[in-house]
């Protein structure tokens, strides 16, 4: 008998129970109370497994083989062998483990540094074409026939209070990234997607909630279920699409209304509702801006702003606190939405006509708050840093009033219509230039990206689709007559066409 630990023959032999094995009882329980199983097979093992093995009669211990003799040598080198032989095999196999182990760590660290590096070259990807847009526009450069990038002296430099620009910064630093994630993440289910679009026809339509003397609707702004729109009845109207009611009709202008805007939607989160409308504003041919305030459920006449001239376009700032406001005679301004407080206004310089004209028919504020574009009644586009009002590009050949203006929630493109033209351009800001040109029909009121800048609505004598970073043409709805507006809901994707009627395009 010899002792499993230690290979001698014991003087105290034990046997286990469990595995049959002999052992030299000291080792045995020296082992048991350290590590409380069997050295061998690893079973759970107690001294009271353990049986003592009477010999009988106790006989001396056998004298170690003797190496004198090649048969002894060659036994030893045997056994030697044998026992290096089985610990290369344990080695082995704990080595084939452990390089099974270690491939599958590399395996997978290497398939997280790709996907982070993706993410980041994605990152700063993003991040650089963001800063070229405002790197491109705050840079005095020549470029092509159509671009005309205006010097500094062409306006009047004035700059609004330094608490209003920190708080442009904030919110463009903090929209900026979250804008660029929504759109990564495209289209939530249930949403209008580009594959949808060419399925786009009228769901619904209202009649329209003007006089019936002067039904004609001139503007529309939607904020969920809320369409507001302003007539040439000098009315604006709230309209609730989910009750099928009318909420309020605001009243006190004593011209047709030119243009209406809603608070809360400044930056439209695809598949969510806007946050509650606070303010509506509207414009007017009577040289006013009005705002109306929200009051438990209705609309109370909060102040009213007097203008030297007609209103072509009203904007609320990504901010919910700041308006734009751009008149016929060249001049545009910044007024607090809650109190009417003016925070900037840009003239038009004396050398106007040199420059394509400052007479304006549209404003249109940039996603992330830092820009605000105006169009021109000779067919130019007039972009401009809203901090210092300082003028940061133009861009000519639009053959016709620009009376439509829509950034893209990307940040990168701008879509203008141009009165009597059959076409809308697309402009890059980062290259300061046409992306391109979508056709449409006669006399376009009304272009607007939706929140996941894939679908562009081009609205006059019929309401036009495009989709897809090639803007490819999806769909052509006839309408109830030509179309004043088109403004796609973020709720759900659906259009929302404004013409002799109210009516809702769905997929």
């Amino acid at each position: 008998m010899f002792c499993a630990i230690s290979g001698e023959a014991p003087t105290e032999p034990v046997v286990s129970k469990k595995s049959g094995l002999v052992y030299e009882k000291r080792l045995i329980e020296s082992y048991i109370a350290e590590h409380g199983k069997d050295p061998v097979t690893g079973e759970e093992l107690s001294v009271d497994d353990l049986i003592v093995v009477k010999v009988s009669p106790r006989t001396a211990f056998p004298r170690p083989p003797s190496h004198t003799s090649v048969p002894s040598l060659l036994t030893a080198l045997q056994n030697e062998y044998d026992a290096v032989m089985l610990e290369m095999l344990t080695l082995k196999q704990q080595y084939d483990d452990v390089r099974q182990e270690l491939a599958h760590a590399l395996y997978t660290n290497d398939a997280s540094m790709r996907v982070i590096a993706r993410l980041m070259k994605e990152r700063d990807e993003a991040r650089e074409s963001l800063a070229s847009v405002h790197t491109t526009l705050g840079a005095a450069a020549s470029g092509p026939s159509d671009v005309d990038m205006a010097s500094a002296e062409d306006v009047p430099q004035e700059s609004v209070p330094l608490a209003t620009a920190a708080s442009i910064d904030a919110l463009a630093g903090s929209l900026s990234s979250e804008r660029r994630a929504r759109i990564k993440r495209g289209a939530p289910e249930g949403y209008t997607t580009a594959a949808d679009a060419k399925s786009l026809a009228v769901a619904s339509s209202i009649d329209s909630p003007h006089s019936t003397n002067a039904p004609e609707i001139t503007a529309v702004a939607v904020a969920g279920s809320l369409v507001v729109t302003g007539g040439v009845d000098k009315h604006v109207v709230v309209y609730d699409l989910a009750n099928n009611s009318v909420v309020a009709t605001l009243d006190g202008h004593t011209q047709p209304v030119s243009t209406v805007a809603v608070s809360g939607v400044g930056n439209p989160v695809a598949g969510e509702s806007p946050v509650e409308v606070k303010y509506i504003v509207s414009g007017s041919e009577d040289q006013t801006v009005r705002v109306w305030r929200a009051e438990g459920g209705t609309y109370e006449f909060a102040h009213a702003i007097e203008l030297a001239a007609p209103v072509v376009g009203v904007a609320v700032h990504p901010t919910d606190e700041i308006v734009g406001v751009a008149t016929r005679d060249g001049t545009w301004a910044l007024y607090m939405l809650a109190t009417g407080e003016r925070l900037l206004q840009v003239t038009a310089p004396a050398d106007a006509q040199v420059h394509g004209g400052f007479s304006y028919a549209s404003l249109a504020f940039h996603p992330d708050g830092q820009l605000v574009a105006t169009g021109t009644a000779d067919g130019v586009v007039r972009v401009w840093d809203v901090k210092h009002g300082k003028q940061s590009a133009a861009f000519a050949g639009h053959g016709g009033a620009v009376h439509s203006l829509d950034f893209s929630q990307n940040g990168y493109l701008l879509a203008a219509a141009a009165r009597g033209a059959a076409e809308v351009k697309i402009w890059d800001l980062r290259k300061l230039d046409v992306s391109r040109t979508v056709s449409a029909s006669e006399n376009v009121q009304s272009v607007r990206f939706d929140p996941t800048a894939q679908l562009l609505a081009v609205a006059g004598a019929d309401t036009r689709v495009f989709t897809g970073k090639t803007f490819a043409h999806a769909v052509t709805v006839e309408t109830d007559g030509p179309a004043a507006g088109a403004v796609w809901s973020a709720a759900d994707g659906a259009l929302v066409v404004a013409a002799r009627a109210l009516q809702v395009l769905r997929a």
